[in-house]
């Protein structure tokens, strides 16, 4: 049997015409830009998507006015537990009101997304949900728009993007994890984040704010490490040495759960009793933080209710044909759930 041949992808004609993919999809689409392409670079794009034998998905276009049935969903990380309650809402949604999904892992990698985004024009879905944001991911999110009418974001953004998205409140999530620990009577508390995605940054900065507002600048700490147990495991073994200093924190606030459960291993291997001798506050409430030893008191996002909203708000779109500027973001507010991971500071003198 003769190999299917691979689909030419936007890239590949990007990266033989020298030019941005966004050029390309802007060209191939014979969409206006607000820079003008010069007509030596469009023929020299269309000469190379000739070339390589690229063809446009007609059938796609052809069947704008009707519906596939169809979702394409582009994941940051599926790992992420916290995703995967979210991607259960939109699964529950979507099966509900009759689409299927498509499912993507980008694994942090934009270009992935402009790949999924592609095949899923191929296949003609109707609508398009992004989990997670990506650093740098810019020039994908212009390409998604292009191929895509119906495009919604969940639990990426701090901020009005070009497109509609269901996210938290993270000011107030932060705000409500510290209100816990100093009402305790915390005051050497130390924040622990990721690095690279926005909503781990902004916790960090609402943390600095928090702690210098109250007169404690000097006790400010802040650690980065990826939400991956392991390394938020061995991120906990460096705080947790030599534990026994006077000036030791007496509280953490972890900018997700993931982080927590595995500064709460660390802990444990330590010898450290939580929250006898430090409190631990998690941030997302997996579906696992309930059994933790000791249960994580965490700030809930409601994954499973963010991923509901955010496919009836897609399918609302598709259904009424709504432009994506007319449609509004979805803030939600977290709540604290108190759980025994926290106590009142221990008696250090």
């Amino acid at each position: 049997m003769r190999p299917i041949p691979a689909a030419v992808t936007l890239k590949d004609i990007a990266e033989k015409s020298g030019v941005s993919i966004t050029t390309v999809s802007r060209i191939l689409n014979n969409r206006e830009s607000g820079i003008p392409i010069r007509e030596e670079t469009r023929q020299r794009v269309m000469a190379v998507a000739a070339e390589l034998g690229y063809k446009p998905n007609l059938l796609a276009r052809g069947l704008r006015g009707s519906r596939s049935s169809l979702l394409g969903v582009i994941a940051r990380d599926i790992s992420d537990p916290f995703h995967i309650q979210v991607l259960r809402g939109i699964n529950d949604v979507a099966t509900q009101r009759g689409y299927r999904l498509f499912l993507g892992h980008v694994d942090y990698q934009s270009d992935m997304a402009i790949t999924y985004g592609s095949m899923f024009e191929q296949y003609h879905a109707d609508g398009i949900i992004l989990i997670g944001d990506i650093e740098g991911d810019e020039t994908a999110i212009e390409v998604l728009m292009a191929q895509h009418h119906f495009v919604v974001g969940v639990t990426d953004r701090t901020q009005r993007r070009q497109f509609p998205g269901v996210y938290i409140d993270n000011l107030l999530g932060s705000q409500l994890a510290l209100d816990h620990l100093w009402n305790l009577g915390h005051r050497n508390i130390i924040c622990v984040s990721y690095p690279h995605i926005e909503d781990g940054a902004l916790r960090v900065d609402l943390y600095r704010r928090y702690m210098q507002e109250r007169g404690a600048g000097d006790m400010i700490q802040v650690f980065l490490t990826p939400q991956e147990l392991e390394l938020s495991y061995q991120m906990g073994r460096q705080i947790f040495a030599g534990f026994n200093r006077p000036d030791r924190p007496t509280a953490i606030f972890a900018a997700s759960d993931a982080i927590a459960i595995g500064l709460l291993q660390a802990a444990y291997q330590a010898g450290i009793t939580v929250p006898d001798q430090v409190s631990i506050v998690g941030f997302d409430n997996l579906d696992i933080t309930p059994f933790t030893i000791p249960p994580l008191t965490t700030i809930s996002q409601a994954g499973l209710e963010m991923g509901q909203i955010t496919a009836n708000l897609l399918l609302d779109m598709i259904e009424q044909n709504r432009d994506r500027s007319e449609v509004e973001d979805v803030m939600l507010r977290p709540t604290l759930i108190i759980r025994q991971s926290t106590a009142p500071p221990p008696n250090l003198d």
